[in-house]
């Protein structure tokens, strides 16, 4: 995190980008070796499942490696907390601007079997979906159905864990309150 006049800028860990990108390279390698091997077996094998299986691999790997790869680059990426509200640079939320008095809530959100989030809760989400783009809008609405919020956030690439994050905007949503 870098602090600069009452700006809090958390950008895009190298070291968890490295990491998350060689992982995402790993599979779509093991994916194009699975692809030749399909291909190399006999002609009598109906080996249709398996290619559109595989292909389908490929272009989800392929994807989250190009994505990855651009999160590593773009020194934009991650989050802005300032006297005005949190500018989410990450993630579907990406080009979301999010001001202290629409806050009504934090939660942390630990799934059984996945990742942790930083749910926010906000007094008009409709307003964010609105904003987004259709693909966004779609995980925004899932989101929102699933957890009553449309904004999530997750310390994967963030150069910061959860908690630290969680505790970083608690502290700015009750000094925003303090100077009303």
């Amino acid at each position: 995190m870098k602090v600069d006049k009452g700006e809090i800028r958390i950008k895009v860990s190298k070291i968890k980008g490295f990491a998350l990108t060689a992982i995402t390279t790993g599979l779509l390698a093991v994916c194009f070796w699975a692809m030749f091997k399909v291909l190399e077996l006999p002609n009598e094998f109906n080996k249709t499942f398996l290619v559109v299986g595989i292909s389908t691999l490929i272009i989800a790997f392929g994807l989250g490696c190009i994505s990855s790869l651009n999160k590593l680059v773009d020194s934009n990426q991650g989050l802005i907390l300032n006297d005005t509200g949190i500018h989410i640079n990450i993630g579907p939320n990406r080009g979301q601007f999010v001001p202290w008095d629409q806050i009504k809530g934090l939660k942390i959100h630990n799934q059984i079997q996945g990742g942790t989030f930083l749910l926010i809760f906000v007094k008009n989400p409709d307003h964010f979906l609105i904003k987004s783009s259709w693909l966004s809008r779609f995980f925004l609405k899932m989101n929102n159905v699933s957890h009553k919020t449309p904004l999530s956030l997750t310390s994967n690439w963030l150069d910061c864990s959860l908690e630290e994050l969680f505790t970083t905007i608690e502290d700015k949503i009750k000094n925003d309150r303090l100077h009303d």
